[in-house]
């Protein structure tokens, strides 16, 4: 669990730095440093296609960074990240791009030094190389006094530092986008429930397992791994104060896991150790009233259908019409796995492909409109209501 925001900060100052560097870049810089170090045609060549081995791979990080820039704000955990720092996280994401300009920069310092701490490299060769020095002299007769193999390098370097800018400058606006919802408890908070909705349906399967097996569901909840608070600081928070508390004070300074167990715990809270509301409240991401409806409902569905069924099988426009009803955003295989496994009735049920073309059905709106005027009745209290 990370705990400062502070840790690990020199790697965004590092970002900054190499951006400061790539931003003053332009040619007369590059002509300074190559005639101070001598180098000749052998090793401007050598250094142009060690520049383009780096931008082919920074290129390729700049896609995963792109994209995990997308999502990552929108997530209230972090993960695949031992301290849990988002500047260590983000810059990562880059490391081909920092790794080559930390190279350029060590090979037109005046003197090769030794190695020291990669972290403090930068910064320390950043004021001895003669590329990124600000005290230079343009070059009297420019870039065309110069062979080929300089022109060559000169537009890798522009290349492989345009690529470079864009990926820090979406670096950059990744951890200010962090720090401004960081900063906004109402937006932790709906991103907490979000994951927390999120997780209890990835944990389907072991709710209903723990609901339909008392051992089991003891053996779980009495598992260390849960019941620690040495192990578990998040859900020993959780437990002692509300979930706005816990979104606000743990927003991308936890795991998955701590999200998982928390959430395991809210649907056994919920459902009161009730067998089949855990996983009803799960499934269609309701409510226990709601709950007990949808599951009244089921039992009594045959009081929905019509008095002879064709071939024995309940019309798929039927059940389309009660999972409207039950939720707008359940899948129809999940819909269909929950139902057939607790309809009692005595028509046959359909399998899991045969919904597929049902809202099309010319009968669909009439069905569905008497359905829930039914259902209406049947739950005459209840807040939930779909348009018929």
């Amino acid at each position: 669990m990370r705990t400062s925001r502070q840790i690990g900060s020199s790697h965004l100052e590092e970002m900054e730095l190499i951006l400061d560097f790539v931003e003053g870049f332009d040619v007369d810089r590059l002509l300074y440093a190559i005639n101070g170090k001598h180098f000749d045609e052998d090793e401007i060549t050598s250094l142009t296609l060690d520049i383009r081995e780096q931008n082919g791979k920074l290129s390729r990080q700049k896609l995963h960074l792109f994209s995990f820039g997308k999502t990552f704000n929108k997530e209230w955990t972090t993960d695949d990240n031992e301290c849990f720092d988002s500047s260590l996280k983000v810059s990562r994401k880059i490391s081909s791009g920092t790794k080559g300009v930390r190279d350029v920069i060590m090979r037109f310092c005046r003197v090769r030094r030794k190695k020291s701490l990669p972290n403090h490299e930068p910064q320390q060769a950043i004021n001895v190389s003669m590329i990124s020095t600000p005290h230079y002299m343009a070059d009297l007769f420019g870039m065309e006094s110069y062979p080929d193999c300089v022109i060559e390098l000169f537009r890798a370097m522009l290349e492989f530092y345009g690529t470079l800018d864009e990926c820090i400058h979406e670096a950059i606006r990744v951890l200010d986008e962090e720090k401004a919802v960081d900063s906004n408890d109402r937006k932790k908070l709906e991103l907490f429930i979000m994951q927390c909705e999120k997780s209890i349906k990835n944990q389907q399967h072991i709710i209903e397992a723990m609901m339909s097996n008392e051992r089991l569901r003891n053996e779980i909840q009495n598992d260390p791994s849960l019941t620690s608070d040495a192990q578990n600081p998040v859900l020993k928070e959780w437990r002692k104060t509300d979930d706005a508390n816990v979104a606000s004070r743990f927003f991308h300074r936890c795991s998955s896991e701590d999200v998982n167990k928390i959430a395991l715990q809210k649907a056994l809270q919920e459902a009161d150790g009730e067998p089949d509301l855990a996983s009803c409240m799960t499934l269609f991401n309701c409510d226990k009233e709601k709950a007990k409806q949808i599951n009244e409902a089921i039992a009594k569905f045959d009081d929905f259908l019509p008095e002879k069924c064709k071939r024995g099988k309940i019309p798929a426009i039927y059940l389309f019409a009660f999972m409207q009803w039950c939720s707008q955003s359940i899948g129809n295989n999940s819909f269909i796995n929950y139902f057939n496994k607790r309809y009692k009735g005595q028509w046959e049920t359909i399998k899991r492909g045969a919904m597929s073309y049902a809202m099309n059905n010319n009968q669909y709106d009439s069905v569905k409109k008497e359905m829930h005027k039914k259902l209406a009745e049947m739950f005459p209290k209840s807040s939930f209501q779909q348009s018929a």
